[in-house]
């Protein structure tokens, strides 16, 4: 096979590859059987899907757990209206929900104003205890 090649070349170098090679086979035989599959870690099997054939995944299962709403698109590609419809409302209804989470002026008024009290209370305390220490 390869070593004539390598013979007809370089005769030393063919000599150095013979001794390095094994003249028996090493390779373990293997029987693939049909129904049998190896175990994952964390595998549940189901004793009735065992004998269960599972069909391969069609493309409209792979295009919607790829990009939901691509099969759609593709099928109706006439429906433009809607979806931008869709998306206009998507992003009023985003944006209403970022307007509810604004503060209002009193919000903030209070706010600060409960934390002044606390700082006031703070030096208060801390002008208490330098005066009971003197």
């Amino acid at each position: 096979m390869v070593i004539p090649l390598i013979m007809a070349t370089s005769p030393v170098r063919a000599d150095s590859l013979i001794a390095d090679t094994l003249g028996v086979d090493t390779l373990r035989e293997v029987t693939v059987r049909a129904g049998k599959h190896i175990p994952l870690p964390g595998m549940v099997i189901n004793p009735r899907m065992k004998e269960e054939v599972i069909p391969p995944p069609s493309l409209g299962t792979i295009l919607e757990k790829l990009s939901p709403g691509i099969n759609d698109k593709i099928t109706h590609p006439f429906a433009i209206k809607e979806r931008r419809k869709e998306r206009r409302r998507k992003r009023s209804l985003k944006a209403l929900e970022n307007f509810d989470r604004v503060k209002t002026f009193n919000e903030l008024l209070h706010e600060a104003y409960r934390q002044q009290m606390h700082e006031d209370s703070i030096q208060r305390a801390i002008s208490d205890q330098s005066g009971d220490n003197n």
